[in-house]
């Protein structure tokens, strides 16, 4: 069956990662909000920035707008770095001696690099300096992702140097300020680049030159010399669906974002539109794929939207929420045990809601469960992770006099609306459930008990998951131990890239139409297959399979291969 074709406007207007829209396109489909106004003016000023929030927030969008501002305005250089490919450096850790040196070489020469293309941006003279050092830059950055490059440049950089460079680049370029707008910063699944990155980071400022990095919450390390709050500010990037006008700011993603064509199958419909908008949780990409999802698009755009639409579009929803949590067990296996529970964990969270919401009858609804303080380190770490997924959100303690002081979260607002946890009986309406959601009871939360969930014995079983020796198969006694105590042996680990690569496609958040079209019209059947599909080849002769669809899954298998 052919695909039905699809004017590349269109395959843009759902791309959902900003780093790939054009200024044009970022400027015209943005809608921005007075926190976006802020945020910006933050990444845009001195002084270093945390950029916080989980998977598809609008940290890029963010950062590509401060980009593409400082270009406008011409009197401080904006420079974007990209570092979604870090991961691909963690090979080096495993047989290299000198892999933190050449990790430091492409984190600096990526900056290089992107002061390079700022300034060509700009219409603006490059210093001999820059020339010089960028000259066979992104051939080593290539080669260094590709894992065939294994010494240090002919031509090398180091953090003070680059500082002192930056600051000279800066001045004859007429601008007053260096603006590093580092995105993908996180580093989170290799704790040897996440150190050596963030001590980068604090020697990358002075008076003319300011650093900011996009990072996740729950699992992003600090280096042990970089204090947040002291080195850096944290600036919180996630739209609050529970704030006035929020509805209005993703109906105005809609109107500003969607062609003519779609739009008017969505009139009368409207409902649809803050049914999706709600069910995102405040996460945009989400929204959008939702949105496409509800339109048909290259799947069958002849029917109006529906309600039974939005819910399957929900469900797929939460489902890929669900499995960006997942693949932590894999990006991290050490912490594997952890995801498990965290599984349990948002399992009795969406139960306890529900029957909490059950005996609420006409009262609104609760979303927000909490745990009594202070929550013992495992609970936290898991439900840190549950934060990076987006799967929870922080709505911070609360005192409730001598019953004590816990510590809210905000759940998931599609897992909600899957489970049923806001129990609105047997026959309600999508107006019911935007309802319920719009007008929650802010101050209303369930207490969960994690023993009641996880078992009594949770903290005893929730333990890290370290390989045993190879050599001779006794376990290790710590993360941090370097040879076998049995054997005197050096402890390897197997890389964390290398196995990401071999995953099945199952791991991905594909729908079931989807993964069943590749798995019987190619021959893909790992990540590494799709990565390897030159011009989405193979992926385009699935039925239903065009650019937007074909753009969306080569962006999964890149995004679960990178931080």
């Amino acid at each position: 069956m052919a695909n039905t074709p699809i004017e590349p406007l269109t395959a843009n207007v759902f791309e959902e990662r900003a780093e790939y829209l054009s200024k044009g396109e970022l400027a015209a489909w943005t809608a921005s909000t007075k926190a976006d106004r802020a945020i910006l003016a933050k990444l845009k000023g001195p002084g270093a920035k945390l950029l916080i929030g989980p998977r598809g927030c609008g940290k890029s969008t963010l950062l590509r707008r401060a980009y593409f501002e400082l270009q406008e305005e011409g009197t401080h250089l904006g420079v974007y770095v990209n570092y979604s490919r870090s991961l691909a450096l963690e090979p080096l850790f495993h047989k290299s001696a000198n892999a933190l040196q050449l990790f430091r070489q492409w984190v600096l020469l990526k900056i290089a690099v992107g002061v390079k293309e700022a300034l060509i941006e700009g219409e603006r003279a490059i210093p001999h300096t820059l020339e010089e050092l960028t000259a066979d830059a992104q051939a080593y950055i290539k080669a260094l992702e590709a894992g065939t490059a294994d010494s240090i440049p002919d031509v090398y950089t180091t953090p003070t140097e680059l500082l002192h460079a930056l600051e000279s680049w800066t001045q004859v370029s007429g601008m007053k300020r260096c603006v590093l707008l580092l995105d993908d910063a996180a580093h989170a699944f290799s704790p040897d680049q996440q150190r050596e990155f963030f001590e980068i980071f604090r020697e990358l400022r002075s008076r003319t030159v300011s650093a900011k990095a996009a990072v996740y919450p729950g699992i992003t390390s600090y280096s042990p010399n970089f204090h947040v709050g002291h080195e850096a500010e944290l600036v919180e990037s996630w739209l609050r669906p529970d704030e006035d006008g929020y509805l209005e700011v993703m109906r105005e993603i809609v109107n500003r974002r969607i062609p003519p064509s779609h739009l008017k199958r969505l009139k009368g419909r409207e409902e649809l539109v803050d049914y999706l908008a709600l069910a995102s949780f405040g996460l945009p990409r989400g929204f959008l794929v939702m949105l496409s999802q509800l339109l048909g698009v290259e799947e069958d755009e002849s029917h109006n939207p529906t309600r039974k639409m939005a819910e399957v579009a929900i469900s797929d929803h939460a489902a890929s929420v669900r499995q960006i949590f997942s693949t932590l067990a894999g990006k991290l296996p050490r912490y594997r045990h952890f995801v498990e529970f965290g599984q349990e964990l948002e399992a009795g969270s969406v139960r306890q809601l529900q029957i909490f919401n059950a005996a609420r009858r006409d009262r609104s609804r609760a979303t927000v469960i909490a745990f009594h303080e202070p929550m013992d380190a495992k609970l936290t770490r898991m439900v840190a992770m549950l934060e990076y997924a987006g799967i929870l959100r922080d709505a911070h303690t609360v005192s409730r006099g001598v019953k004590g002081v816990f510590h809210r979260y905000t759940l998931h607002y599609a897992i909600l609306i899957e489970g049923n946890a806001l129990s609105l009986g047997r026959a309600f309406s999508v107006t019911d459930i935007i309802s319920a959601l719009v007008t929650r009871d802010a101050h209303a939360f369930s207490r969960l008990q994690p023993t009641n969930v996880l078992g009594a014995d949770y903290e005893d079983r929730c333990t890290l998951d370290l390989l045993p020796c190879q050599n001779c198969g006794a376990p290790r006694y710590s993360e941090d131990a370097q040879f076998c105590m049995k054997c005197g042996r050096q402890l390897r680990t197997a890389s964390i890239y290398e196995e990401l690569l071999k995953a099945p496609i199952e791991n991905l958040p594909l729908t079931k139409k989807k993964r069943d079209g590749l798995l019987k019209y190619t021959e893909i059947r790992t990540v590494n297959d799709i990565l390897l599909d030159e011009e989405n080849v193979q992926i385009r002769r699935v039925p239903h399979i065009g650019p937007v669809w074909a753009k969306r899954i080569k962006r999964y298998a890149e995004e679960f291969v990178s931080v």
